[in-house]
């Protein structure tokens, strides 16, 4: 059933024992959402608590931690927050499958799952749609809930840079600002600031990306035992995929990276030319039309011409 946002907050408010679930490698759109939800709810009130993630990175973790249910906590109405499916539960949710009572998220390629659903495709980040959401509740935008909706927004659209930003994004991003929270130096740690490790691995991709059809594919690979050697961790990682993009002439982005277990994550980046999602869904993927990935378990190299070969698809039917 597909809800808007006055139908969701209603349902919200009719709830109580609330359980908020982030997807599987959480990034700052799904933590920032969850956060703030859980927050909001809280003030309202109601006992409400974020499942650990056991994917959950050093940097996204003050969002989240506060929120952890207590032992023996049994959930009466289940919440996810920026999950395009549910094969994206992580593994501490699998009990939870078939029983997500509402979705709220902004993917286009969200099938519906839960019993009730709200997903606006129009929206940059789903945190801009979480921040409808807390208005109509009548929940106060508090700095600690402006901050996760502020992370969310401006990660989910490159610190606004990203063709997903709109007037909606920057309204939502001056609330928070008005809410009090530090926007200048949120975006110092999650965009300008690198640990040695990430720096590393920068370099990596700079000086092993690929080219191909003229320089209109990028693709880099990134091999277990060049992450293992730089002690790159999942924080180190992220957003790393939007380095092949920036090269000029470049339209289609791929980020191959080796997991601990041999699986392959790919990411995907295109300009406004290319759908990313169309890409990733050749491969059993999917996501937004700038953004979007695949899982493969084969090694790199199948991964890399599986990806390759999906790609130029698209770049033959859009010339």
């Amino acid at each position: 059933m597909t809800v808007d946002v006055a139908e969701a907050a209603a349902a919200l408010q009719a709830e109580n024992d609330i359980l908020i679930l982030t997807h599987r490698r959480p990034d700052g759109d799904t933590t920032g959402c969850a956060g703030a939800l859980c927050r909001a709810l809280r003030q309202l009130g109601k006992t409400a608590y974020i499942l650990q993630n056991p994917d959950i990175t050093k940097r996204y973790v003050p969002l989240i931690a506060p929120c952890y249910p207590p032992e023996g906590f049994v959930p009466q109405y289940i919440v996810t927050t920026d999950m395009a499916e549910e094969k994206l539960l992580p593994d501490t949710a699998e009990q939870y499958r078939g029983r997500v009572d509402l979705v709220i998220d902004h993917h286009r390629s969200n099938p519906g799952y839960g019993r009730k659903n709200l997903i606006r495709t129009d929206a940059g980040a789903c945190a801009e749609l979480m921040y409808d959401v807390i208005n109509a509740l009548g929940a106060r935008l508090t700095d600690d809930i402006a901050e996760c909706i502020y992370i969310g927004v401006s990660t989910d659209t490159g610190c606004f840079k990203y063709s997903n930003t709109t007037a909606h994004t920057h309204a939502v991003a001056a609330a928070c600002l008005t809410a009090g929270i530090d926007g200048g130096e949120i975006n110092r740690a999650l965009f300008e600031t690198k640990t040695m490790p990430r720096f590393q691995m920068e370099r990596i991709v700079f000086d092993t990306m690929e080219f191909f059809e003229g320089g209109v594919i990028a693709l880099a690979m990134l091999w277990r035992a060049d992450i293992d050697r730089t002690g790159a961790d999942a924080d180190d990682l992220d957003s790393i995929a939007s380095l092949t993009r920036q090269i000029e002439g470049v339209q289609i982005g791929i980020t191959l990276t080796e997991n601990k277990d041999k699986t392959v994550k790919v990411s995907v980046r295109t300009t406004k030319e290319m759908d990313a999602a169309a890409i990733c869904q050749k491969c059993g993927g999917g996501g937004h039309i700038r953004a979007a990935g695949a899982s493969f378990d084969c090694g790199m190299e199948e991964a890399k011409a599986a990806i390759l070969a999906a790609a130029r698809e698209q770049y033959d039917a859009k010339r």
